[in-house]
C-alpha cells in the first residue's frame, strides 16, 4: 500500500506541474470543500445505485482501482462496473475525508471508507479501509480523477 500512495504521490505532482493552469490554484481548505463534496456526492449516488451517476463522478478520463484488482478506465467501463457492483448486493458506501493536499488546480485526499459488499458465499459484510483520491477540475467543474482503495486483508470478516 505505501508503494500505492507513493506512486499516486508522484503522478499527482507529475501532472500539477504540467497541467494548464484552469485558475491560479486552490488551497487546502478549498480543497478539503471539494473533497468532502465528492465524498458526499459518491455516497448518495451509492446509495441510489446509480452506475451512470456514479460514472459521472469521475473525469471523462477516470481511473478506479477496485479493491478486488482490476483497473478500470474511462466513464462507460466505471458505469459497467458499478453496475454489476450495485447487482452484487454492494451498499452503505461512507467515505470521510481524512486529509487534503491542493497541488496547482487539484491536488490529492485520503480518505477512509467503509461498504456493505457480499462475501463469496453471498452474505454480507462490512469493508472498511482507505481511499487516495485524486482531484481534479475541469471544464465541467471537479471530478475524481483517480480512485485506489485499498482493504487490510481480512477487512470485514
Amino acid at each position: 500500500m505505501i508503494r500505492l500512495v507513493a506512486t499516486v504521490i508522484v503522478i499527482v505532482w507529475a501532472l500539477s506541474c504540467s497541467a494548464v493552469s484552469l485558475a491560479a490554484g486552490i488551497t487546502d481548505q478549498d480543497l478539503l470543500k471539494v473533497a468532502a463534496d465528492l465524498g458526499n456526492r459518491y455516497d448518495i449516488t451509492y446509495g441510489a445505485r446509480d452506475p451512470a451517476a456514479m460514472a459521472m463522478i469521475y473525469a471523462d478520463d477516470g481511473v478506479l482501482i477496485s479493491p478486488a484488482g482490476p483497473i478500470v478506465r474511462g466513464r462507460a467501463a466505471l458505469k459497467a462496473y458499478y453496475a454489476k457492483r450495485f447487482a452484487s448486493g454492494a451498499r452503505n458506501h461512507r467515505i470521510k475525508v481524512v486529509e487534503v493536499h491542493a497541488l496547482g488546480d487539484g491536488g490529492y485526499g485520503i480518505c477512509t471508507f467503509s461498504v456493505t459488499v457480499p462475501q463469496a458465499n453471498g452474505e454480507l459484510h462490512e469493508e472498511h479501509g482507505t481511499i487516495v483520491a485524486v482531484y481534479r477540475r475541469d471544464a465541467a467543474g471537479w471530478h475524481m480523477s483517480l480512485v485506489a482503495p485499498s482493504v487490510p486483508p481480512g477487512a470485514g470478516k
